[in-house]
């Protein structure tokens, strides 16, 4: 074990410090303190880790996790980075770890099922704390925890479509909640790209479906999130704006028909299959092509269909298969969503 720095928790009168060690290390030693205490969290359902087990044997790279010991106020204060790195590795059996349970069950499960391929030489950094009592490591954890619950994969793509997408340099206005309230019209929905940004990640319309509880429908968004292999994909949900700003900003109908949420989440739930053929359209182009998808559309009886899904599912058809339909007349497209639409 490596300890790269040591400093001073003056609350809790503890000693904390990041050090390093590798997978293997972490397995024959830090493995079997995972279930040393109650407060330690139960393990949880290995499903949920299934992809995580996988990027292991890739090489990724897991966040720190955090490893505990109580002692006598005495190592504490002599805790230098040398001897940190003495009482650690001298009383490593006394530790428990503190936050990484599910991480380590983890990395136990890839070397059992992947022994030829686990790359036991990756590095794994550790947050360790020396601290005078039980009490004490209680009081860090709920003054760090206390109210918070997990983000779904949902609240952080929110939190994305927020923070990380620079909307106003694309040439999208977006109506904040104020504009919404006071029933301002003509702008872009921030909320409609929020769940245009879950149907890119997830490749999929099923992202707010009501026949779901919130917990079961947060669990299959995060699936099929997990389901992508990112290395294999270059396509940024960055670039699909720019595709809807350049084609919406030279037509006032292409923009209206991307305003409509349901042709939005259709159009990126597929657009990976496609970007290409779309991208090098113009506006006058994409109309076209929205003409007669329309005119198709309207085929179907109303009456008869759930509307704003069958709406979903045609738009996410025909972008997915946009090199092959794009330039399909009404009667083709008609044809081919009869097979969607149900």
């Amino acid at each position: 074990m490596e300890i790269f720095s040591v400093d001073k928790d003056q609350v809790v009168s503890a000693a904390v410090a990041l050090g390093r060690v590798n997978y293997d290390f972490a397995l024959e030693h830090l493995y079997p303190l995972v279930d040393r205490l109650d407060i330690q969290r139960n393990v949880q359902n290995p499903r949920f880790y299934e992809r995580l087990e996988r990027d292991i044997i890739r090489g990724c790279l897991m966040p720190p996790i955090t490893l505990a010991f109580v002692t006598d106020n005495e190592n504490i204060e002599a805790a230098t980075s040398l001897q940190f790195n003495d009482y650690v590795n001298n009383h490593l059996s006394e530790g428990f770890v503190l936050d990484g349970i599910q991480r380590l069950n983890t990395l136990h499960r890839a070397k059992e099922r992947n022994r030829d391929e686990f790359p036991g030489g990756q590095s794994l950094f550790l947050n360790v704390i020396l601290c005078p009592s039980v009490d004490n490591l209680l009081y860090r954890m709920i003054t760090l925890n206390n109210g918070q619950r997990p983000m779904t994969a949902r609240h952080q793509v929110e939190i994305l479509t927020t923070n990380a997408f620079q909307f106003d340099s694309s040439g999208l206005v977006l109506a904040s909640e104020k504009d919404q309230l006071r029933g301002r019209r003509g702008l872009f929905k921030r909320s409609d790209f929020e769940l245009a940004y879950m149907a890119f990640l997830s490749n999929s319309i099923a992202i707010d479906s009501q026949k779901l509880i919130q917990e079961k429908l947060d669990e299959l968004l995060a699936t099929k999130i997990l389901e992508r292999d990112p290395t294999s994909e270059s396509l940024e949900f960055s670039e699909v704006i720019e595709v809807i700003a350049e084609l919406s900003s030279k037509s006032a109908p292409v923009e209206s028909w991307f305003k409509i949420n349901n042709n939005l989440i259709g159009f990126a739930s597929s657009i990976r299959n496609s970007f290409g053929d779309v991208s090098a359209l113009d506006s006058q182009q994409f109309e076209q092509f929205i003409d007669r998808f329309e005119e198709a559309f309207r085929s179907f009886d109303v009456s008869k269909i759930k509307l704003g899904r069958a709406r979903r599912l045609a738009v996410s058809y025909v972008i997915g298969r946009f090199g092959d339909l794009g330039g399909a007349e009404v009667s083709e497209l008609t044809e081919r969503l009869t097979s969607v639409i149900d």
